[in-house]
This record gives structure tokens, C-alpha cells and sequence, in this order.
């Protein structure tokens, strides 16, 4: 479907770019027939009609397939978001902040993603495109204590990978803030589709990152549960990268290499191919991937 709607995109281009020429013809002979006194006008009048309805057809077609690729691309939303289960935790924050794409990232030993809930699927894509890009907002928080807040043009001069990629989904501001103690924890992320975040978000966003990190901390085991899977259950974070880590144990044993260079290696294949990491994780827990 991905592969479908990038078609139909550059369909669009195309068909936007045939209405351009056709225009400019048109104009030209529109020109020629104004400053013409002679029986020629009736003839460049005639080329120019011609030259507008080609125009209108062009212009006709990209409509249409712009139309489809919109269809679609709602589709794959849709699929991708019955796909998901969002976090009670990552679905409140987005409502309490007004933006309704939001992760709640908590971080292992190494700062990899341990768990991660995403309140839709925009959210979910954002996270997976600082995977695969090797940096983003989650990235940047490495030992800071304070938020990071980038909007418009400055994503791409920020993240010049990351930045044009996640403007792509439509995100045009990002939000990123620690879980105390200074993001070891892990972040909360926020990503607007209006290149700004207000202030009173920006503020709303660090008093639930506090507020989730202090519950977080205090979680205690109960009912035959780890204290880890204590708070999954307390928060309703999802741990959705169970696979990825399980996919890097197998990959580090079968090629005798660190977990590290076999998280590597699952980041690379799934930019290589396009795909989630976590797909690609999946396809080597339960298919046999072997990345040789």
C-alpha cells in the first residue's frame, strides 16, 4: 500500500507538471492573439482553447489521484492504528496536552527503548523513524535535564535525517521531555502537526513527566509480578520492544556478536527494507530471519 501511494504521488507530480506546460502554451498563445490585428487571432485562440483543456485534464487527474493517495493513506492509518494498542497513560497525556500524538519511552541500562506506548499511529512511526534515523528528540535528551522543543524548519536543521522524515508524517513540531532523574528514565514525546507547541503545553507536559517518573519509581511489585511489569500493568504501557530484544538475543547468539551489534543490525535491515523495526523483529523471532 506504502509502495502504491508513492506512485500515485508521483502520478500526481507528474500530471501537475503536463498541466504547468500545457498552461504556459496557452498563455503564450493567449499573448500572441492580444497583440495580433490580423485573422491569425481566431487561430491562436483556437490553440490556446485546445491547450486549456488539456490543462483542465491534467489538472483533472492529479485531482484524482492525489484524492486516492489521500484514500489510502487513511487506510493504512486506519489498519496501522487497529494495530496498536495505545497506552491509558500516552492516550491521557495527549489529551491533556491537546496533542493527540504522544510516547511514553522508557529507557533501559544502555538508553535503548525498553518499552514504549504511543497514542496513535503518527506517534508510533515518529518513534520508529529515530530508531532507524540514529537520532531525534529522545536522542537528544541523553543527560539533560531540560526539554527540547524544535518546530518548522528548524527539525531539518536540527536533524537533518530525522527532521525531513518526520515531517513527512505531517509532525511539525516536536516535544521532548525527560522523565527525572535528567532522562535516564526515559521521555515523554510530543508531535504537533501546527509548527508550534505552546507554552502552557510545553508546561503541562513537564508536570506529567514528573508526575509519571515519580509513579514509576515508587511502583512496587504485586500480585506475583516484577516491579517492571508492575508498572506496564499499573500505567498501560505496552512493552512493545519485548520483540526487538528477544530479535537481538537470537541475532547476538547466532552470529557471536553484542546485543548491541545485533540491535545494529535490526535498525539497518528495517531501513534497508522500509520497515518497522519491530516487523523486522518479528520476522526473525517467528520466521527464521537470520540477517546473514
Amino acid at each position: 500500500m506504502r509502495a502504491s501511494i508513492a506512485d500515485l504521488r508521483q502520478w500526481v507530480a507528474e500530471e501537475r507538471r503536463r498541466a504547468a506546460a500545457q498552461a504556459a502554451l496557452a498563455a503564450r498563445y493567449e499573448q500572441q492573439a492580444a497583440q495580433m490585428s490580423t485573422s491569425l487571432v481566431l487561430d491562436r485562440l483556437r490553440r490556446a482553447a485546445t491547450h486549456r483543456r488539456a490543462e483542465a485534464c491534467h489538472r483533472a487527474a492529479a485531482l484524482l489521484h492525489e484524492r486516492h493517495a489521500a484514500r489510502m493513506q487513511a487506510q493504512l492509518y486506519e489498519a496501522e492504528s487497529k494495530m496498536l494498542r495505545p497506552g491509558f497513560a500516552a492516550a491521557t497525556a495527549a489529551a491533556v496536552l491537546g496533542v493527540p500524538s504522544t510516547t511514553i519511552i522508557l529507557l533501559d541500562g544502555q538508553r535503548a527503548s525498553a518499552v514504549l506506548a504511543a497514542s496513535d499511529a503518527t506517534a508510533r512511526a515518529a518513534h520508529n523513524l529515530e530508531i532507524l534515523m540514529g537520532e531525534g528528540p529522545v536522542s537528544a535528551l541523553a543527560g539533560k535535564s531540560t526539554a527540547i522543543r524544535v518546530a518548522g524548519p528548524a527539525l531539518s536543521d536540527r536533524w537533518p535525517r530525522y527532521g525531513p522524515a518526520v515531517t513527512e508524517l505531517g509532525v511539525q513540531a516536536v516535544l521532548a521531555v525527560p522523565l527525572p532523574p535528567a532522562g535516564g528514565l526515559g521521555a515523554l514525546c510530543a508531535y504537533a502537526r501546527q509548527p508550534a507547541i505552546t507554552d502552557n503545553a510545553a508546561a503541562a507536559a513537564g508536570r506529567i513527566a514528573a508526575a509519571l517518573a515519580r509513579a514509576l519509581l515508587t511502583v512496587t511489585p504485586s500480585h506475583g509480578y516484577s516491579k517492571g511489569d508492575s508498572a506496564l500493568l499499573r500505567f498501560g504501557l505496552t512493552d512493545d520492544q519485548a520483540v526487538v530484544h528477544q530479535a537481538a538475543g537470537m541475532l547476538s547468539a547466532h552470529r557471536r556478536c553484542s546485543i548491541n551489534d545485533a540491535l545494529a543490525l535490526l535498525r539497518a535491515r528495517a531501513f534497508a527494507d522500509g520497515q518497522p523495526v519491530e516487523q523486522v523483529a518479528l520476522a526473525v523471532v517467528h520466521d527464521g530471519l537470520r540477517l546473514d
